[in-house]
């Protein structure tokens, strides 16, 4: 759909001027004459001004700000402002890269989109789950429930990310450590040795061998091995923010002993959560299911909640089409089953969200709990066996100048 730059007169004879999506030029000028305002100009806009827009919004806004910004939106539609007002004053209170969103948003609203179509122009900062529930909630005339919503399922949702981050970033911390010990061991501590290593000549046991060797080629190959690196680093970088690519790593570490039945909590919450979520504020089930589809990561599962979403689609019962997937775990499909049933799926969806985030949460802490110690182990075995190789060198001079 082309994009049109406009201008117009309000009828306080305020100047207002934004960029909107509309199928003709026609419809943007009707757009216009709808709020009030008389139209100055409206033109085709160059495709990419208001993606560049949301793209740098998105690169400048972190999630915490986003989900602050919608408790406030909500608080301030709750004393009786119009979304336009509303807008207008939190653009005037925000960091910069907020300010560039909150007035892409503006723009938006006062072109005539709805607040649904307006953020769904920022897919990097709101999923589409949350867009689907404002433009219910719009509908019914009911969003400030609706953003209250939002703002509740973001903040458990930013909680959980930092349990699950706190609980990688430890062993990760150590293995790095780790590493550091072993690169300023190897470049700095072993060449202190090789000259005394030297007068041994073959007779180096295997383990000093080794390190000695593995010293003379890392220093030889310091600038190689600092690009191999470097690459090595980016590349990984750039393949986590590909979706494809997450989530083949979750379907990997689904198959590990002790963390798959984490990221099998993961997904039941996350689905069963967003489910409930989307029920509760108006979204019709098929949708609720279509959006999931977007959500899943994981290709296997993302392919079984299409299935899904068409059966629901051509009128088989919910329950039924869930329960010959893999969705989640058989006593969520019972729980699901009985909300299903009984008429309050989106209820009992609410608290099985809940028991599985509980149940993530506790065996996150116990993974940590395990994790931390093999970890230290780990890292005392590696440092340990390269200092107890080259002092039993050393002890084999000594042995022969006796």
């Amino acid at each position: 759909m082309p994009q049109f730059r406009y201008r117009a007169v309000t009828q306080a004879g305020e100047f207002v001027a934004g960029e909107v999506e509309a199928p003709s030029r026609r419809e943007v000028l009707r757009r216009i004459e709808y709020l009030g305002h008389m139209a100055i100009e409206a033109e085709v806009a160059a495709p990419s001004m208001l993606a560049r827009s949301s793209a740098l919004a998105g690169g400048a806004v972190k999630s915490r700000d986003i989900t602050i910004f919608l408790r406030e939106l909500a608080l301030l539609l709750e004393a009786r402002l119009t979304l336009e007002a509303a807008l207008q004053t939190l653009g005037d209170d925000t960091g910069k890269g907020l300010t560039r969103f909150t007035g892409a948003l503006h723009e938006s609203i006062s072109a005539g989109d709805s607040f649904g179509d307006a953020l769904e122009r920022h897919p990097l900062l709101i999923e589409p789950a949350h867009v689907a529930m404002v433009r219910a909630g719009e509908a019914s005339g009911n969003l400030v429930s609706v953003l209250r919503a939002i703002v509740e399922d973001r903040t458990q949702r930013q909680l959980l990310a930092e349990k699950i981050g706190s609980a990688v970033r430890y062993p990760c911390f150590l293995i790095g450590s780790a590493i550091l010990i072993l690169v300023f061991f190897l470049f700095y501590v072993v060449p202190q040795f090789e000259p005394v290593f030297g007068e041994l000549g073959g007779r180096l046991n295997a383990g000093a061998a080794f390190v000695v060797t593995a010293s003379k080629g890392l220093r030889n190959n310091a600038d190689l091995a600092l690009i191999a690196s470097i690459v090595v680093i980016l590349g990984a970088w750039l393949a986590l923010k590909q979706r494809q690519t997450r989530g083949a790593i979750i379907a990997a570490l689904a198959s590990l002993p002790g963390i798959s039945g984490l990221v099998c909590d993961r997904r039941a919450a996350r689905f069963i959560g967003t489910l409930g979520l989307l029920v509760e504020n108006g979204v019709a089930l098929p949708t609720a299911l279509k959006i999931l589809g977007d959500i899943i990561t994981e290709p296997r599962h993302a392919g079984a909640v299409q299935r899904l979403h068409e059966q629901v689609r051509n009128g088989r019962r919910f329950a039924d089409a869930l329960a010959e997937t893999n969705l989640i775990p058989p006593l969520a499909v019972r729980m699901l089953r009985v909300g299903d049933e009984a008429g309050d799926l989106a209820q009992i969806a609410r608290h099985a969200a809940h028991f599985y985030e509980h149940k993530l949460s506790t065996g996150l802490d116990r993974l940590m709990g395990a994790v931390g110690p093999i970890a230290i182990i780990a890292v005392s075995f590696l440092i340990g066996s390269l200092i107890v190789s080259i002092m039993s060198a050393l002890l084999s001079i000594t042995d022969l100048a006796a």
